[in-house]
């Protein structure tokens, strides 16, 4: 592991930990299962790490575990941190720093992190699907407005001005209306489970059955758990995963103006 990996899997271990005393499950998602799976730990071109919890376990977390995690660690969500641009959470080491392009500006918590998000249910009505896929739409939009970088083509008009709109007053009130209708609908009467606050679009709704009750896997010597049906989840989101990219792509996703373990973000904002 490099020195952000160790980072980020020293917060991983503490977040393991306290999901093991609250009783709630978890799992490994994304690049995370994939390299879990794949390599044992982190894909090796990776700075990531991303869990999944049920919108249950997902509020029991947000609720009970602030009380458990050590005082440089800081659960951060829209309510905790209102210029926080996500309906999902972060846990960040705040002695250290990784200040991502394009959010230099917010005055939130810049530590380096973990990514949890909450998974809910899908409506089956197609107008319910409809009208969620469009509130969803409206919110990405006012998500990004929140970030600085050049917008263009009709959804890049919306980004500008919601931009003008909510840029320094923060994305707290619009992401709690969206999370209040996202959260209608129950992850126990739906057939898929979908995670709104990622990136991937339809490629984050995975069938319930496919996650089930989990699977062991092992990330850097740590036991964690993963979707149970974890081959259909990982095909469903990288297609023949077991081959490398091309050398091209063997890189992060992440682009960051400020790295550093060793100090905190406040020397540097």
């Amino acid at each position: 592991m490099n020195r952000i990996q160790q980072a980020e899997f020293d917060i991983l271990k503490v977040f393991t930990d306290v999901c093991g005393k609250l009783g709630i499950g978890y799992y490994l998602s994304s690049g995370s299962a994939l390299g879990a799976i794949k390599y044992g730990g982190f894909i090796p071109w990776d700075d990531d790490v991303d869990v999944d919890l049920l919108r249950e376990d997902y509020e029991t977390f947000l609720r009970e575990a602030p009380a458990l995690l050590p005082d440089n660690l800081f659960l951060q969500t829209y309510k905790s941190d209102p210029m926080f641009p996500g309906i999902y959470a972060k846990l960040r080491n705040s002695d250290t720093t990784f200040i991502e392009s394009g959010a230099g500006h917010l005055k939130i918590n810049h530590g380096i992190y973990i990514d949890i998000f909450p998974l809910d249910g899908y409506p089956k009505g197609r107008a319910a699907q409809k009208y969620l896929e469009t509130k969803k739409l409206l919110y990405k939009a006012k998500n990004s407005a929140m970030y600085s970088g050049v917008s263009t083509g009709s959804f890049g008009a919306a980004v500008k001005l919601y931009r003008l709109l909510y840029r320094n007053k923060g994305i707290a009130r619009p992401a709690e209306s969206f999370e209040r209708l996202i959260k209608k609908y129950g992850c126990a009467d739906s057939e898929l489970l979908c995670s709104h606050g990622n990136r991937m679009g339809r490629l984050d709704y995975i069938p319930k059955s496919i996650y089930g009750e989990g699977a062991f896997a092992e990330f850097e010597g740590l036991r964690v758990r993963v979707p149970e049906d974890f081959d259909s989840y990982l095909t469903r989101k990288y297609g023949d995963y077991r081959q490398d990219p091309p050398a091209e792509q063997c890189v992060s996703h992440h682009k960051f103006d400020k790295i550093d373990t060793e100090r905190p973000y406040t020397d540097y904002i």
